[in-house]
């Protein structure tokens, strides 16, 4: 009898040196799954989320729970409600921590009125855990998508498990990426420091906008963060934005031919601004969007040949010779509209 190991199954990072190369946090494990089955399962299918095996309870049902969260914000499947399947359980004498056969699981799935099972299991492998996730159709028991993830040691995992945690490793966040015009990462970057760019907060009158530049931990990595939030009005182009006009900034940017940073947005789309030098009394803005997606890390990749100017203000050619300094921010003829919104912007490199 074929046994069912479909959500996730963890394998702790094996020695060091490899885990610094693959593993990810646990939560960026269960966000990748999510992508991962969107592209796998046609969109508004009916998926249950089904069982973990683990040796952990509270794991199982912190796995269960947040894919649960990730695949219901996502939007694209149709969660079905667990809320019978306690007494499913009982019905069928299962256990939802332990391994479920193809056969139970199709039945399961039929009285819950799903048309697809997510389950699986997590197991350590030394000092690491592998995440071994796969969905099947209820009326074929076909798999749709299997996928293993290598999963690091973090102190969130290390309380759910009840193990040690020796402080934070190099995981990388291997995050599904979004990219506005994705180009090859030349080996000359350059990293801003945030503390030391000279931010300023810029907006209209009908708008307000806080920022604030802090330590944070990250896909399980301290890092230097510009946390951006604004509230535009409703109205003809109103506006926001965080901006620097600081000469090291400038110069950086002149060297450069491109900038790249990562986001941690609400799913709204902001805007990237150059200024260049115009005249000594004006100047000419180049932007481009930065498309974000809801509590998801994103990678956003601009060269500077696909900055583009608006179709207000005095026109003139880019001229990265002349570039004055770098804005972030948003208006509501953007996609979003008025209201709040906020952004973490960090790792911004100029290549």
């Amino acid at each position: 009898m074929k046994k069912i190991m479909v959500l996730c199954v963890f394998a702790f990072f094996m020695p060091l040196f490899v885990f610094s190369q693959t593993a990810v946090t646990i939560d960026m494990a269960l966000n990748n799954s999510t992508a991962y089955f969107n592209g796998r399962i046609p969109a508004k299918t009916k998926v249950v989320i089904l069982n973990f095996v683990s040796d952990w309870p509270k794991l199982s049902d912190y796995v269960i729970e947040e894919l649960i969260g990730y695949i219901v914000n996502e939007g694209t499947l149709t969660v079905v409600d667990r809320q019978n399947l306690e007494s499913i359980r009982k019905e069928m004498d299962f256990q939802l921590s332990g391994e479920v056969s193809d056969e139970t699981a199709q039945s399961i799935g039929k009285k819950l009125g799903a048309q697809t099972i997510i389950s699986g299991g997590i197991t350590a492998i030394g000092n690491a855990y592998r995440l071994r996730i796969r969905a099947i159709s209820v009326e074929t028991a076909q798999i749709l998508g299997m996928q293993n993830v290598d999963v690091a040691q973090d102190s969130r995992l290390a309380a759910l498990t009840g193990t040690a945690y020796a402080g934070p490793v190099n995981v990388t966040t291997n995050t599904p990426r979004t990219t506005t015009n994705v180009n090859t990462s030349p080996s000359n970057a350059d990293y801003l420091i945030l503390a030391t760019t000279g931010w300023e907060p810029n907006f209209d009158s009908k708008s307000a906008l806080r920022f604030t530049i802090n330590r944070e931990i990250i896909d399980g990595r301290e890092r230097e963060v510009l946390n951006v939030d604004q509230n535009l009005s409703r109205g003809d182009s109103n506006w926001a934005e965080v901006m620097t006009y600081n000469e090291t900034v400038a110069q950086k940017l002149t060297r450069g031919s491109g900038i790249r940073f990562k986001v941690l947005g609400d799913g709204k789309t902001w805007e990237l601004r150059i200024p260049i030098k115009e005249t000594d009394a004006d100047s000419a803005h180049h932007r481009a969007a930065i498309s974000t997606r809801k509590d998801r890390v994103v990678e956003i990749d601009i060269p500077y040949t696909q900055l583009k100017q608006p179709g207000w203000g005095k026109r003139a050619a880019f001229n990265k010779n002349n570039i004055r300094g770098l804005h972030f921010g948003r208006t509501n003829d953007s996609q979003g509209g008025a209201g709040n919104s906020t952004i973490k912007i960090f790792d911004i490199e100029i290549y």
